[in-house]
Parts: C-alpha cells; sequence; structure tokens
C-alpha cells in the first residue's frame, strides 16, 4: 500500500513539475541584437581593454548582417575588425577610433 502511495507521489511531483514549465517561451519585447549592436558591444569591451577572444570568429558574420543595412558601415567595420587581427597591438586605441566611426 505504502509502494501504490509513493508511485502515485512521484507521478504527481513529476505533472506539477511539467506544468511549471509550459507556457514559458520567449519574453516579450525581448529583440535580437542587430549586427551593428554586436559589433558596438565588442569594440567596447576592446576599448575598456578586453582581450580578444573567440568573437572574432564572428566578425565575417556580423561585417554581412551589418552590410544588409548600411553598407557603409559594413565596409568601415570590416576594414577595423581587419587591422584589429591583424595588429593586436594598442587595440583599445584602435577599437575607440572604430567606434567614432560608426
Amino acid at each position: 500500500m505504502i509502494g501504490a502511495w509513493r508511485r502515485v507521489g512521484i507521478i504527481f511531483l513529476a505533472l506539477l513539475g511539467l506544468w511549471g514549465c509550459a507556457g514559458k517561451g520567449p519574453q516579450d519585447g525581448v529583440q535580437p541584437q542587430s549586427g551593428l549592436e554586436r559589433a558596438k558591444e565588442i569594440l567596447n569591451d576592446y576599448a575598456k581593454g578586453e582581450p580578444m577572444g573567440s568573437e572574432a570568429m564572428a566578425f565575417d558574420e556580423i561585417v554581412a548582417d551589418v552590410r544588409k543595412t548600411d553598407p557603409q558601415k559594413a565596409t568601415i567595420l570590416e576594414k577595423g575588425f581587419a587591422d584589429l587581427k591583424r595588429s593586436p597591438n594598442n587595440r583599445s586605441a584602435k577599437a575607440k577610433e572604430l567606434l567614432k566611426k560608426l
């Protein structure tokens, strides 16, 4: 008899747990970042002295995203990212300069 109640309790708790997860989709009002916003966030980190990390692999993707809305800024960004990759010395100053252009 105790085993039966234990099974009922386990099933009840499992259903209660699943019910708590239901209906929690994406939050309203949260918009994905545009390419330009992503670029500015990365450049702000560099301007603060953060080292270059794995985000450098996404530079081409970010530039392609910006190119859809503003080809001129995409070209500036492409050259700036290439310069940051090529010579990481003085990254902070280069990032600040690139931010001003954007």
